[in-house]
């Protein structure tokens, strides 16, 4: 028979031996007894602590929970932070470069002198520029942020011959911001002051705008044909050239519409220039063609009459 069976409340104190009496177990530092099984009974584990949450660390890392004991499950862990998703192809490559080329375009310090001369009013005289509240349907955008005109781009304005120059621009938006499928955008870059030879400012302007189109290795973008002359309605006394700015994409991954061309328009008189660029961005997100040399020519003439004051 053997001492060591457990009674109905469980372990029973173990009975003396054979060989006398059987020492005490040692007290469990955590205040209950540590059981002790007899021969040939099964010793039990107590099931190991849950593991503590976790808490993140500093700089947005989750704390690593302590492994838990063989046999435990642990569950999943709290925090977890996935690996950000990779960004995804831009359906507007080109378009963006194409609208980055009309600002390199558009600003100040880039005239070089050359080219021929040709006939402006006298009446021209006199004046400068002001940004209009609108363009036709197009209205001024409350996010324009205008860049500073510098003493060093004022040096550069007077070596091209424009003497006393000031600065004056304003993008024109139409449609909702928020949704680039309904967004139409008029930029409007100028300069007023003592123009010698408007015309030959034009030419020189369009001149080095070509020469300082770079590539970035992926776009490609340049300025397509010559500058043609326009005469739009409601447009006289000064000159007025026109050209496309290009921009093709060279990434075989990339998403969209490889292509992207805008209209730039650059008129001069004897005492304002300025650079007007159109852009349908809707048209161009789907492939579509934008505005025409032709219309961005109308938007010009439209701004001419308005953006010019009496100094």
């Amino acid at each position: 028979m053997s001492y060591n069976q457990p009674g109905p409340y469980g372990q029973q104190p173990q009975q003396p031996g054979p060989y006398g009496q059987q020492p005490p177990p040692p007290p469990n530092p955590y205040g209950q007894p540590a059981p002790q099984p007899g021969y040939g009974y099964p010793q039990q584990t107590p099931p190991p602590p849950p593991p503590p949450p976790a808490f993140p660390q500093q700089g947005g890392y989750p704390q690593q929970p302590p492994q838990p004991a063989y046999g435990y499950q642990q569950p999943p862990q709290q925090g977890y932070m996935p690996p950000p998703t990779p960004p995804k192809k831009s359906k507007a490559g080109p378009v963006i470069a194409v609208v980055a080329a009309v600002a390199v375009i558009g600003g100040a310090g880039w005239w070089f002198l050359g080219g021929g001369a040709g006939g402006v009013s006298d009446a021209t005289k006199g004046y400068k520029l002001v940004a209009p509240e609108s363009v036709g349907e197009f209205q001024k955008d409350p996010k324009y942020q205008p860049k500073a005109f510098t003493d060093k781009d004022k040096q550069e304005a007077e070596a091209a011959g424009i003497k006393n120059a000031s600065s004056v621009g304003m993008d024109y938006v139409s449609g909702d911001q928020k949704n680039p499928l309904t967004l139409k955008v008029i930029s409007f870059n100028g300069l007023y002051g003592d123009i010698a030879d408007p015309e030959k400012t034009v030419d020189g302007y369009f001149a080095m705008a070509k020469l300082k189109l770079s590539k970035d290795g992926k776009t490609d973008v340049q300025l397509i044909g010559s500058p043609k002359e326009m005469t739009p309605a409601g447009f006289k006394g000064a000159v007025m050239k026109c050209q496309e700015v290009k921009a093709t994409s060279k990434d075989p991954s990339a998403k969209g519409p490889k292509e992207a061309t805008v209209p730039v328009c650059i008129w001069a008189d004897y005492s304002t220039l300025a650079t007007v660029t159109s852009t349908d961005v809707a048209a161009l997100l789907t492939g579509k063609p934008g505005y025409t040399l032709e219309q961005d020519a109308d938007f010009a003439a439209k701004l001419y009459n308005t953006a010019r004051v009496r100094a």
